[in-house]
């Protein structure tokens, strides 16, 4: 430890002499660290750093995270959504819009690893050498309050060699100790039993350890992405077609896989209030041209797996096609994905997007159309047993050409015209020459690819976890002792006595079922009665 001192003259008392009066002692690099080492390694600093964790994660939950909706935080960042452009460029410089990825959450992260890793390591040194260390011998057995004495006709080898079969089928570890070693001068042998209660508190902190482990490898070489697809429609394994992607820091474009994932069919059935009863995809997996998998069916919560990546059954609804003309010109023709509103489906198509006039279609689907007493058109299921559309045709500058959702085009005014189809109908004339087509009436399926290469280290550390919660709070240390010796009648007086370091009244009841055990196993002369003794004190000496 450095030390400075100085030679001063003591002005406050001159009664003193002039002497070396030491200043505060300022710690090296080397101590500093050792210090930072000490406090790092303690449990409570794990805990304050993944309680950190917990907080950071909560405040990703309420704060527009970039790598997962950019439009938003972009918005926020121009003041135009959120608190103002002032607190997003706070939020900017403490990294609050990719908690996740940010130089602080990182270094909580491995301040945690190394943090339970210095916990860990010397507590599993500690366990091992307890579980290695024999049984200790007993003193003073008398005095302890599970304690029986019990006579049998048997030598006191013999009789110790029975209670050793017994206490061998309860799994104790048994010590056998010499005349020369007890204290009392008699033969004993020394069980115990329960080392798993700290073992089990040890796996229980090795969970967290294991699952921040998994969840590292997630974060870091995980993928996620969502992609709609229409029947009959195919799609590729490349970054360009997901949508909402979660994509790891470490997973780059090239490790897609690139095949080709065909949707052959989709069914969905209801209940009768019209919730969803069940959904499966038909899928065809394609590779270098050639199906490698067909008929595979994916639902809810029974994914497809291929090539490490896993195809999730996601969402699902109705994609009219609808053919829009201009006299015999073809302005739009394709497959709207329409989304599920109260009960009819909707959504926008952008038929032209080139000024002066921008043309767009308000779509409205009914399903099973019919109409009520008071003329109003609804659906009298789910199922498209009587489909009919509503189109309404909107015309002029509409802001089409901006990067963003159909349905957010600009509204001013009323739509110019407006019609009603069936399937395999077509409009009159609605504007001009103008002249819209429902052609028939597919489905679509949304999915949702994933990687995820630390789900078994999650699925690992979640086993740990349950596994060392149960050991931690039903395991606990036990010891029991056995002496025999001759009396001078010629019999076998057999002590059994045991304390419980924990769970007192459940060893209780263990060490009475043990006794009558023994009581059973040795054999007694014929009108000899077993003597038992209870004591009251715990103390075990």
């Amino acid at each position: 430890m450095a030390e400075t001192t100085t030679r001063t003259q003591n002005a406050t008392d001159p009664r003193q002499p002039t002497g070396w009066a030491r200043l505060p002692i300022i710690p090296g690099p080397w101590e500093t660290l050792l210090a930072v080492w000490r406090r790092l390694r303690k449990m409570s600093t794990a805990l304050v750093l993944l309680f950190s964790l917990a907080i950071a994660s909560i405040v990703a939950t309420f704060i527009p995270q970039a790598p997962l909706v950019p439009d938003t935080v972009a918005n926020w960042r121009a003041g135009t959504a959120g608190p103002g452009a002032p607190i997003a460029r706070m939020f900017d410089a403490a990294g609050l819009f990719d908690v996740f990825g940010s130089w602080w959450f990182t270094t909580l992260t491995v301040l945690l690893v190394v943090s339970l890793t210095g916990c860990l390591i010397p507590r599993y040194r500690a366990f091992w050498r307890n579980v290695r260390r024999p049984p200790a011998a007993g003193r003073n057995l008398e005095r302890l309050s599970n304690h029986t004495v019990l006579r049998t006709t048997l030598d006191p080898t013999a009789a110790l060699a029975v209670v050793d079969g017994l206490l061998a089928r309860r799994r104790f570890r048994r010590r056998a100790i010499d005349v020369t070693t007890t204290r009392s001068g008699r033969e004993q042998i020394a069980a115990e039993r329960g080392h798993w209660r700290e073992g089990g508190n040890l796996l229980f902190h090795t969970a967290f350890y294991v699952l921040l482990i998994g969840v590292a490898v997630a974060q870091a070489f995980g993928f996620a992405g969502q992609i709609n697809v229409v029947e009959g429609g195919t799609f590729t394994d490349t970054r360009i077609v997901y949508g909402n992607v979660r994509a790891g820091r470490y997973f780059g474009i090239d490790d897609h896989r690139g095949f080709q994932v065909r949707l052959d069919d989709f069914d969905a059935s209801y209940h009768a209030n019209g919730t969803p009863d069940d959904f499966v995809s038909t899928v065809s997996i394609i590779e270098d041209g050639d199906v490698v998998r067909s008929g595979v069916r994916v639902r809810p919560n029974h994914p497809l797996r291929h090539d490490g990546m896993k195809l999730y059954q996601l969402r699902f609804g109705m994609a009219p096609h609808v053919i829009v003309k201009a006299g015999d010109t073809v302005l739009f023709d394709d497959r709207v994905m329409l989304g599920n509103s109260g009960g009819v489906w909707t959504g926008t198509a952008k038929v032209k997007t080139s000024s002066p006039d921008q043309i767009a279609l308000d779509l409205a689907l009914l399903p099973d159309f019919a109409v009520d007493d008071r003329g109003r058109p609804f659906s009298r299921s789910e199922q498209p047993d009587a489909p009919v559309l509503f189109a309404d045709l909107w015309v002029g500058e509409l802001g089409l050409e901006r990067a963003v959702d159909a349905s957010r085009f600009i509204r001013e005014g009323e739509p110019v015209a407006g019609t009603t189809l069936v399937p395999g109908g077509t409009s009159d004339p609605l504007l001009a020459n103008l002249t819209v087509e429902f052609a028939d009436l597919p489905l679509w399926s949304g999915f949702q690819v994933s990687h995820a290469p630390g789900r078994w280290t999650m699925l690992a550390g979640s086993v740990l976890l349950l596994v060392g919660l149960i050991s931690s709070l039903y395991g606990y240390r036990r010891r029991v002792w056995v002496e025999a010796h001759r009396t001078d009648d010629g019999m076998t007086t057999v002590v059994v006595a045991g304390v419980a370091l924990q769970r007192k009244v459940v060893f209780a009841d263990a060490f009475a079922a043990l006794v009558a055990a023994v009581r059973t196993a040795l054999p007694t002369e014929a009108g000899a009665a077993a003597q038992e003794t209870t004591m009251t004190d715990a103390h075990h000496g």
